[in-house]
């Protein structure tokens, strides 16, 4: 009963971060090719940290809560890949859906189709062990594909975790957007 509450509330939240009624945005962060709302309570990990760290140069940006919980940082992370040309947003999250599906310990809690900039897409969530000597957490994901770039936007949280930050974190990955600043 407390996994539907759960999917109804995300739903419910998606619905109204999608229409722009969302209330946990207090800022847009942007960045080359993308931008993001960004609550009160997040923050941009500054590039030159993230590289120092080993990170990936296919990671775009990335953001975390300001205070951690256990020991850990709630965090979401943009990366983005090469991709032929032709490739809609609604393939190229399929294709990252069956990628996440065998991660060990993988079960979906949702998965539906989202708009991002007007195309259709997917927002997935799942959980998982991603790390084996770290335990199986949450993860909500929208990919999108444009021209030749394919972006993953993932926001990663414990399993059990309070639900207003939950919404706020599926709040700020279906506000992504990665049209031009006009």
């Amino acid at each position: 009963m407390q996994k539907k509450g759960t999917i109804l509330g995300i739903t419910l939240l998606t619905l109204a971060a999608c229409s722009g009624a969302g209330t946990n945005c207090t800022e847009r962060a942007e960045g080359t090719g993308y931008s993001i709302c960004l609550p009160a309570d997040w923050e941009q990990v500054p590039e030159e940290n993230l590289r120092a760290e080993g990170v990936p140069e296919e990671t775009v940006a990335a953001f975390q809560m300001t205070n951690d919980r256990g020991g850990q940082r709630d965090n979401v992370v943009i990366t983005k890949e090469r991709i032929k040309s032709g490739v809609t947003p609604e393939q190229y999250a399929d294709v990252n859906v069956k990628i996440m599906e065998k991660t060990p310990e993988y079960r979906e809690l949702e998965k539906r189709e989202i708009e991002v900039d007007g195309e259709k897409t997917l927002l997935h969530a799942f959980s998982a062990r991603a790390v084996p000597d770290l335990p199986a957490r949450r993860y909500y994901q929208v990919s999108f594909a444009k021209d030749t770039t394919g972006y993953v936007v993932t926001g990663t949280l414990p399993l059990s975790v309070d639900e207003t930050i939950e919404e706020a974190l599926v709040e700020m990955i279906t506000s992504v957007s990665f049209k031009k600043a006009e």
